[in-house]
């Protein structure tokens, strides 16, 4: 079914963006942008037992981005290997993404540190997807979040914000059908460039 995904980055210790700049890029990236901010900072008042740590930032990227800037790790992939990527994470967490082979370019201790930073703070990490990737990626990246147990603490879903979810794609192929057809006399595009 169609959701809508909202990420709480102000309950998160460990993000993991794969090829994706929630900083900037995704809907409600200032909110994020403001949240995981304020993790960041170190603030004396609050240390002591029981203080929010500093999260943690892993960005697996196929370019520059503002998120990857950042992060504490950051591992630069081929574009075509994030979905790989995804899959084996998926597969060390236990869950069956079928078979994926570790980018070549990717050292093992990065990715078992990762897993281990994941685990542990399961319920309190999120993994975001950017909107470039293709759907398995975002399949697997709901998958790995439910596995986390991080449905419903740092990832909500609620009903979408579009009344009616089309595929765009299709919806445009219909009206040019519809438009050879002579079924459309007057067309109206308003605040788009067709």
């Amino acid at each position: 079914r169609d959701v809508e995904t909202l990420y709480r980055f102000d309950k998160a210790n460990v993000v993991l963006s794969l090829d994706g700049d929630f900083l900037c890029e995704l809907p409600g990236s200032l909110r994020y942008a403001r949240e995981f901010v304020d993790r960041r900072r170190i603030d004396s008042d609050r240390l002591g037992e029981g203080a929010d740590l500093m999260n943690r930032l892993y960005v697996v990227e196929s370019g520059r981005s503002l998120a990857g800037g950042m992060a504490d790790h950051r591992l630069p992939v081929r574009a075509c290997d994030v979905e790989a990527f995804a899959r084996v994470v998926a597969q060390r967490l236990g869950i069956e993404a079928g078979g994926a082979a570790l980018p070549v370019d990717v050292p093992g201790e990065w990715m078992d540190g990762l897993v281990a930073d994941l685990k542990a703070n399961a319920g309190a990490s999120i993994v975001v997807a950017g909107d470039n990737q293709p759907p398995a990626v975002h399949a697997i990246v709901h998958f790995i979040n439910n596995a986390l147990e991080n449905a419903g603490k740092t990832v909500v879903y609620t009903q979408p914000v579009e009344p009616h979810p089309v595929n765009q794609a299709q919806s445009l192929r219909e009206l040019v059908d519809d438009m050879s057809a002579g079924h459309v006399k007057t067309l109206l595009i308003l605040g788009g460039n067709p």
